[in-house]
């Protein structure tokens, strides 16, 4: 069983990926240490470019570096050597639909540290459900628009990104050019004001990962913004608030709403990672995503996305299969629409209702199966009934924030603490409603077997 850790940079002990055989050739997980990236948008030509370098470190294997980035590569350059652009071609590793990476077309040794820079034209990602870039009269709109329900959809969308068990430190540079139009930058990391409405630098931790990193920009006159420092269980908290076209709700009444919900969510399970600020960007898009002390969102995803910054943000999944987990614990913790039950279910689960794969096999799959809000949801009122109640369940969900936050966390450790806390062995549920194993059907299955002439 691996064991996962906290980090402030590269990957955890224990995270590091096994190696996928492609084409007679071993391709290799690798640590991402730190990305610097310029953006710069041309509103009269409607053409945006990237530039980006990446410091990364081959860990455990040698072989051909891994990364993914979901645009068309037109310039490449390894270690000041010039790539062709087919030398970092995606790669079907056989991890499912989409589940592709890039990887460097040279053998390196493990242990051995490199640059990689890239260059190309800013388009839409080639990943399920991205949005392109707005373009409008004089403006421009564009909004990072992660999502774990689909491969690809992390920061690897726009730049050279490894996959969300790294931690690394990321510098983005974003600058509008080809209008007079003021616009604003919104995110959630230390920002820097180069030119008043059209360049910014931000610098992102060193502790996110690749679902970490929240960037909205647009035109100036689209977003009201409040903010406002609010008490959160004793301690001040900056609450700032972004609406933007669409979004029904006035931004002081999201941030007296955000402000209740930290200090709920605080006094349950205990004090935030992230530094006392949070930011909200609402809209009128009915759905929601959650970062690093921070949210997009609309208002009825609200409660939902705040939760996420204790369990998913706050500790967070140690590889995409994991990302069930927090999924299926704020679905059951608040009024979340996927839920099939209310807020703190209790329910008696017993081994006969349909299974169901919340954690796929192979550890290079890049997605959540949207049955962890449904069937993880359920399964964790069936744990609460095993444990004696939801406000044991709650208990339990506390201990484990507070044993893990800032860390990562894995399906079977937690399986491990739950079965710990209710004192029996969770493993029939979780092979059942986790993995997705029918034991009974296949035990029904070996007897028809055996019973044929």
């Amino acid at each position: 069983m691996q064991a996962f850790a906290t980090n402030n940079g590269g990957s955890a002990p224990g995270t590091v990926l096994p190696p996928v055989t492609v084409g007679g050739r071993q391709v290799v997980p690798v640590d991402f240490e730190r990305l610097e990236a310029t953006v710069r948008f041309d509103v009269a030509s409607r053409v945006a470019e990237v530039s980006a370098r990446a410091e990364l470190t081959l860990e455990a294997y040698e072989g051909l570096p891994a990364f993914d980035l979901r645009q068309t590569v037109a310039t490449a350059s390894f270690d000041g050597g010039a790539l062709p652009p087919e030398a970092l071609a995606p790669l079907d590793i056989g991890a499912g639909p989409g589940a592709t990476v890039r990887a460097v077309d040279l053998s390196c040794l493990a242990g051995s540290r490199h640059q990689l820079e890239v260059r190309y034209a800013l388009e839409t990602p080639d990943a399920p459900g991205a949005l392109p870039i707005g373009w409008e009269e004089g403006a421009v709109s564009w909004d990072l628009w992660m999502s774990d329900l689909e491969p690809g959809r992390y920061l690897e969308m726009w730049f050279p990104a490894n996959l969300c068990h790294d931690r690394l430190s990321v510098e983005l540079t974003v600058e509008v050019v080809g209008t007079s139009q003021p616009h604003i930058l919104l995110a959630n990391g230390p920002l820097d004001e180069k030119r008043p409405g059209s360049a910014w630098t931000v610098r992102y931790p060193a502790t996110y990962t690749s679902l970490s990193h929240l960037l909205v920009l647009a035109p100036r006159d689209q977003a009201q913004v409040r903010t406002a420092v609010k008490d959160v269980c004793g301690r001040p908290a900056l609450v700032t608030v972004a609406t933007l076209p669409g979004a029904e709700c006035e931004p002081a009444d999201v941030v007296a709403d955000t402000a209740s919900w930290l200090n709920y969510f605080t006094s349950r399970y205990g004090a935030r990672p992230h530094d006392d600020r949070f930011l909200a960007v609402m809209w009128g898009l009915r759905r929601g995503m959650e970062y690093d002390g921070a949210t997009t969102a609309s208002g009825p995803a609200l409660e939902h996305e705040i939760f996420h910054t204790w369990f998913g943000r706050g500790v967070k999944p140690a590889r995409p299969c994991d990302g069930w987990i927090d999924e299926a614990m704020a679905s059951w913790a608040t009024t979340s629409r996927r839920g099939l039950a209310g807020r703190f279910d209790d329910s008696e689960l017993g081994l006969d209702e349909p299974p169901a794969l919340l954690c796929p096999a192979n550890p290079w799959s890049r997605y959540t199966p949207r049955e962890a809000y449904s069937t993880g949801s359920r399964l964790l009122a069936g744990v609460a009934h095993l444990a004696g109640g939801a406000g044991r369940l709650r208990s339990a969900l506390a201990g484990w924030y507070e044993a893990n936050a800032g860390k990562s966390v894995t399906t079977e450790a937690l399986a491990r603490y739950l079965s710990d806390f209710c004192g029996r062995d969770l493993s029939p549920w979780w092979d059942r409603y986790v993995y997705g194993r029918d034991e009974h059907h296949e035990r029904r299955s070996k007897r028809r077997f055996a019973s044929r002439p």
